[in-house]
C-alpha cells in the first residue's frame, strides 16, 4: 500500500488486523507503519495519536460485535432475539479474540465517545428486556446478569479452565436457556 491511498479507514482496519494477529499489547505503530509500508510519521497525516486510533479501533469493534449481535432479531420474539444475541456473544469473542479484549478494555480508557457507543450496545438490549416485562430497575439488574454471563463463561473458555466431559456449546446455551427461563419464570411462562 506503500502510502498511495493510504487513509484513515486503511490504518484502522491495518490496525485492527495486527491487534487480531498480535494482540492488544503487542501493537506498535512502527509495526502498523511498517505493515502499511510507509515511515511511522506518515500515519500522524491522518492520525493524530496512539489514542486517536485507538478510538477508532475501539469504535470498529463496537461495530463488528453490533453487527453479529443484533442481525437477524429484528422480527424474532423478545426471548429469541435475547438467545441469538448471548450465542452471537460468544461468537464473536471467539472469532476476534483480541478485538474483544480491546473492548473489554474500553471503560478504563476514559474515552466519552468510545464508553458511549458501548453503552448503547448495552442499552439496545434494554426495549428487549422491556418487552420480557421487566421493570426499569430490573432491566438494569438483569443485563449486568447476562453480560457477567456471558463474559465469564467467555474468559473462562479462553484460559482453557473447561475440559472435555461436555460440550462447550452445550454448556453455554444451558447457561443462556436457564438464564433465559429464570426471566420467564419470573414474568410468567416458559422459554423453550
Amino acid at each position: 500500500m506503500a502510502g498511495k491511498g493510504l487513509n484513515t479507514d486503511c490504518i484502522v482496519e491495518a490496525a485492527a488486523e495486527l491487534i487480531a494477529e498480535k494482540g492488544f499489547d503487542q501493537f506498535s505503530l512502527r509495526e502498523l507503519a511498517g505493515r502499511l509500508g510507509v515511515k511511522t510519521a506518515s500515519l500522524y497525516n491522518h492520525i493524530s495519536s496512539l489514542s486517536e486510533l485507538t478510538s477508532y479501533i475501539g469504535q470498529l469493534a463496537f461495530e463488528r460485535m453490533a453487527g453479529q449481535l443484533y442481525s437477524g432479531t429484528e422480527e424474532a420474539s423478545p426471548f429469541d432475539a435475547l438467545y441469538h444475541i448471548a450465542i452471537g456473544y460468544r461468537k464473536f469473542a471467539k472469532e476476534n479474540p483480541e478485538l474483544y479484549k480491546t473492548i473489554v478494555k474500553i471503560p478504563s480508557t476514559g474515552e466519552p465517545d468510545l464508553i458511549e457507543k458501548g453503552q448503547s450496545l448495552v442499552h439496545n438490549l434494554y426495549p428487549m428486556l422491556e418487552a420480557c416485562g421487566l421493570a426499569e430497575k430490573d432491566i438494569i439488574h438483569f443485563s449486568r446478569a447476562i453480560r457477567s454471563a456471558m463474559h465469564g463463561f467467555v474468559t473462562l473458555e479462553e484460559a482453557g479452565f473447561f475440559g472435555d466431559m461436555a460440550d462447550a456449546d452445550e454448556s453455554y446455551s444451558y447457561m443462556v436457556r436457564a438464564l433465559l427461563q429464570s426471566l420467564k419464570t419470573e414474568h410468567g411462562g416458559n422459554y423453550e
